[in-house]
């Protein structure tokens, strides 16, 4: 066993047929819709700093087995530049594919020998367009809109809103991740989730410099224009930012 969360649980294994490692996460509740969701996203990407999927069962993925750590700050500018250029060209991959991750944290970025690998695309929200007349799109999201999903703490406004999402909510949380891994410090940091609710509404976090001065001012701009509040502010793409 190498992890445990809400939908089941992750297991190292060998397949044998291949004479391979790899992980197989099991489902809680058998085949439950986040599950298959996590398996329609990860099927649909490929990418060296997506994890891959090999297999897909009633109750089961069977994955790349990904050898790191969690993605964990502070880090040297040079080495939080290198893990973040990398972590926006696998969301600019996604959403090359319509799907927006909705939960990127640290926690869901392994930091490997490679370079780092996105995990869990089980609250993905997929645009996929049909073929009918005026190319109409049809939005497969895990919930209805009004309903908040993902991570408070790297959560964009318009996700605490309930409102829909699209890549720069994405670009919201990278913006949340890249501070993290520059400073060693949330950016955003509330005694309860009230207050944490309404800082990441109102509030700007704290200069960058003011925990790591050696970061670059152009490189605080990048972050602080990530983690804008109004959607519009944002880089309006993972390949722009």
């Amino acid at each position: 066993p190498i992890g445990v969360g809400g939908m089941g649980e992750v297991w190292k294994a060998r397949d044998t047929r291949l004479d391979r490692i790899v992980a197989i996460k099991t489902s809680a509740e058998r085949f439950s819709e986040r599950f298959e969701r996590e398996a329609r996203a990860i099927a649909a990407l490929n990418h060296p700093h997506i994890c891959q999927i090999y297999d897909v069962g009633p109750d089961y993925l069977v994955m790349e087995f990904v050898d790191g750590q969690e993605l964990k700050g502070p880090l040297p500018p040079d080495l939080a530049l290198k893990a973040a250029i990398q972590l926006a060209a696998a969301l600019e991959a996604a959403h090359r594919k319509s799907i927006t991750h909705r939960d990127l944290k640290p926690a869901n970025i392994l930091n490997t020998k490679s370079g780092v690998k996105v995990l869990d695309f089980g609250l993905a929200k997929f645009e996929v367009l049909k073929p009918a007349r005026g190319e109409e799109t049809q939005t497969r999201a895990l919930t209805d809109e009004g309903t908040i999903v993902g991570t408070l703490q790297y959560m964009a406004p318009e996700q605490l809103q309930g409102k829909p999402t699209d890549a720069r909510s994405d670009i919201f949380s990278f913006g949340c991740v890249l501070y993290e891994i520059l400073t060693g410090q949330r950016a955003f940091r509330a005694e309860n989730q009230a207050t944490l609710i309404a800082a990441i509404m109102d509030r700007e976090p704290e200069s960058i410099a003011m925990h790591q001065p050696m970061v670059p001012p152009a490189l605080e701009r990048v972050v602080k224009k990530c983690m804008a509040k109004d959607a519009d502010d944002r880089w309006q793409s993972a390949a722009d930012l």
